[in-house]
């Protein structure tokens, strides 16, 4: 009886180890479905991340970014944590992932920033049990979010933002009852928003910013009594702001910046006591000044911007005590700072584009919290104090377009930290003394248009990128120590009285992009270090006594051969002044970004265009006017597609207008060939036809045609004798009879030898090396 028991009792111990043994790993299908999906992303570098998914691992529930639900018998896959697995410049297509679709029991799916691309695959809704779906950051397209989407009813988190998903918002979105959090962010929906997005009750988190969308916002949204984040900025919502209502006080984050909201904003909102944050501005919205608002709210940021505020600055921001970023910027602001702002523990503050006046509070300078100190565009005036050598915490100083006046305090060297200073559109004056003392931070410096004096500084220390000095009085040789410096990506020194050969140590610069010499009194050849300088996209060194010939190393410039997006990304985009089409004109830094030019006229250059400047694939405005350049126009210039300007004028040129103009610089919209010595016939296709301006072709005694109202030659051989062409019909016949009677005789020798003597060539060709390989 008891060896019975305890058989009894080894058995189901087998049996249950047994049991055991047989569910411990994923289901075989689920693990098929992983590798699939895996084998479909077919560079050995994707593996990386998911090198744990192979078929010698008996579990998957064991790999990397994957989770079972371990309670179950089936330890089926519930969890895939699959964001960033794959590098952005690679991506892969949505297609592969398919086979995720199979997996039902699937509760988690993160698919964030992988470069996903292609159309969101409708088998997604075969994922009904999906509670968390993220393909955020990503390239998925769609016309409209698949209607699948509105069937998976257990979602309560769904984040499709920063992708490419287009088309309107479906009514059906209030299928998704148990949505939490939904982010459409920074995608391409157009047409207004649902009412029934305020069915969703269960909503905390609402992400529609970065769209198209327009209309009124619904009413309906007041409904959602649970919302701690709403975001409809960044697109084309209409309607007057006072309609919108949300008395929710769980709300923490509003944003309806950047819209076509008009009214005036409801005294209510103040009275919302969790809100932190607040973004109103860029609308035609307004605040009524003279109302009393006690705020309830210990608001963070507040984005008042654009809002018809009228008066000087409101009293009432002194009662926020948490108050870190304070933006104010193109308002009617009057009066001078008051004090009580300097108590504020602020982070950033912007009041530019009004009209303060009175001078800068040192207080502001000294401030234990400040980083970004931006007053600009406003009538600010006095000298800088000099207690700004106590900024140790500030990073950002923006007081351009002020009425500030007196010299630079030698004391700025005590910014430590100090990383952008832009002073430009002021009345200061003065000399910068030698040593500007921003070696560990300072990258951008901005001092344009004052009358500072006297020569340059040598040096700006090793993080400086943009120097931008143009406009003032400074005088003497370049004589900068730009290897101390070799991090520049701009220099702006144009209009200045700088003097002496433009120095060979500009070779250094090899990351320049950016160089504008304009207006000064250099001389001498331009150098050839010029040459190391590849990266650069805008050259001007226009109105200075240069001569020489035209550098060819010039086409060697591949920034503006190329369309480099890094160095575009990594030139910051600054403003810039450029001689386009004929005018002075600021690119502002998303133009100048884009933005390629070489422009040497107003010198003494002599010598040929080179040839090679048809290179540059890239360059938009070439302007060579006004030197001593003769021979001809190269025809490689008519390769210049991207090119919109094109100035050649008063220089020595001669020869006839190259063809290629009028087939292939399709974007070209200024052309000035005035004041030389071309010849021919002008070209009359394409865009240069589009081109009417007889002053154009100016002073050149040689040209012919329509437009400047000179007729032309015509060529010889244009019209023919009826003997002439008698004559041509009896050579072709005798070309006929004569071609006809070598083939004859060809065929014949082939027939014979032919054979043989090939047989002979090849064989012993072939057995021989090749002496002309790489010729």
């Amino acid at each position: 009886m008891r060896l019975a028991w305890y058989w009894l009792c080894g058995f189901f111990t087998l049996l249950i180890i047994a049991s055991h043994h047989s569910s411990s790993s994923c289901p075989l299908e689920h693990k098929q479905a992983l590798l699939q999906f895996k084998n479909l992303l077919t560079a050995s570098y994707f593996y990386d991340e998911l090198s744990s998914w192979n078929l010698s691992g008996d579990d998957c529930c064991s790999w990397v970014s994957v989770n079972c639900d371990l309670e179950s018998p089936l330890k089926p896959v519930t969890e895939l944590h699959l964001s960033s697995i794959i590098p952005k410049y690679v991506g892969f297509n949505m297609v592969s992932l398919l086979p995720l679709f199979h997996i039902q029991s699937l509760l988690f799916l993160d698919l964030q920033d992988n470069s996903l691309f292609g159309n969101i695959p409708g088998e997604l809704g075969n994922l009904t049990s999906l509670v968390y779906l993220d393909m955020s950051h990503n390239y998925a397209r769609s016309e409209n979010i698949p209607p699948q989407i509105y069937g998976m009813k257990n979602l309560r988190h769904l984040d499709l933002s920063a992708n490419l998903v287009a088309g309107s918002l479906s009514r059906k979105i209030s299928n998704l009852s148990n949505l939490e959090y939904l982010n459409l962010g920074s995608n391409y929906l157009v047409g207004s928003i649902p009412p029934e997005i305020g069915k969703l009750f269960q909503l905390h988190y609402l992400d529609l910013s970065g769209n198209q969308l327009g209309g009124e916002i619904p009413m309906s949204i007041s409904e959602l009594t649970e919302l701690q984040h709403l975001d409809l900025g960044l697109n084309s919502l209409s309607g007057s702001i006072s309609h919108f209502r949300t008395m929710n006080a769980r709300l923490e984050y509003l944003s309806l910046y950047y819209n076509n909201l008009s009214g005036e904003i409801p005294l209510w909102l103040f009275d919302l006591p969790n809100l932190n944050y607040l973004l109103l501005g860029s609308n035609s919205v307004s605040l009524n000044s003279a109302a009393l608002i006690h705020p309830k709210f210990n608001i963070k940021y507040l984005d008042l911007v654009s809002c018809n505020i009228s008066g000087g600055i409101p009293s009432w921001l002194s009662q926020l005590t948490y108050l870190s970023y304070l933006y104010l910027s193109d308002n009617k602001l009057s009066g001078g700072i008051p004090l009580w702002l300097c108590k504020l523990e602020l982070v950033e503050i912007d009041i530019s584009s009004n009209n303060l006046t009175g001078p800068l509070l040192p207080c502001l300078l000294e401030s234990k919290t400040l980083h970004i100190i931006s007053l600009s565009g406003n009538s600010l005036s006095g000298e800088l104090p000099s207690k700004i050598s106590n900024a140790t915490v500030v990073r950002y100083i923006i007081l351009s377009h002020n009425n500030f006046s007196g010299e630079l305090p030698k004391c700025i060297t005590g910014a430590t930290n100090l990383m952008r200073l832009d002073l430009s559109n002021n009345k200061l004056s003065g000399e910068i003394f030698t040593k500007f003392g921003f070696e560990s931070s300072l990258a951008y410096l901005k001092l344009s248009f004052n009358d500072f004096s006297g020569e340059l500084p040598l040096n700006f220390g090793a993080n400086i990128e943009t120097i931008i000095l143009s406009d003032n009085g400074f005088s003497g040789k370049l004589l900068m120590n730009f290897s101390s410096m070799p991090k520049l990506r701009m220099i702006d020194l144009h209009t200045n009285r700088l003097t002496g050969e433009m120095p060979d140590s500009l070779g250094i610069l090899k990351s320049l992009n950016i160089l504008n010499l304009r207006n000064n009194h250099l001389y001498g050849r331009i150098p050839d270090s010029f040459a190391n300088l590849t990266e650069m996209r805008i050259i001007d060194l226009s109105n200075n006594r240069l001569n020489g010939t035209i550098p060819p190393y010039f086409a060697n410039i591949s920034g503006m051969i190329k369309n480099d997006l890094m160095t575009v990304i990594h030139s910051g985009g600054n403003d810039v002044t450029v001689n386009w089409k004929g005018s002075f004109q600021v690119m502002q830094a998303d133009e100048s970004m884009r933005h390629t030019t070489l422009d040497l006229s107003d010198n003494d250059l002599s010598g040929e265009i080179p040839k090679y400047l048809g290179q540059l694939k890239c360059l938009k405005s070439l302007n060579l006017s006004h030197n001593n350049i003769n021979g001809v126009i190269p025809p490689s210039i008519g390769l210049l597609e991207n090119l919109e300007s094109l100035d050649l004028s008063h220089n020595k040129l001669s020869g006839e207008i190259p063809n290629l103009f009028g087939i292939n610089l399709h974007d070209l919209t200024t052309l000035d060939l005035s004041n030389n010595m071309l010849t021919g016939r002008i070209p009359e296709e394409g865009q240069i036809s589009k081109l009417v301006d007889p002053n154009i072709y100016a002073n050149n005694t040689g040209l012919c045609g329509t437009l400047i109202e000179v007729s032309c030659a015509s060529p010889p051989g244009e019209v023919e004798d009826e003997e002439g062409i008698q004559l041509t019909w009896d050579a072709v016949f005798l070309g006929y009879v004569y071609g006809l009677a070598w083939a004859l005789w060809l065929a014949y020798f082939f027939e014979i030898v032919g054979q043989n003597l090939i047989h002979d060539v090849f064989y012993r060709r072939r057995n021989q090396p090749n002496k002309l390989l790489g010729c």
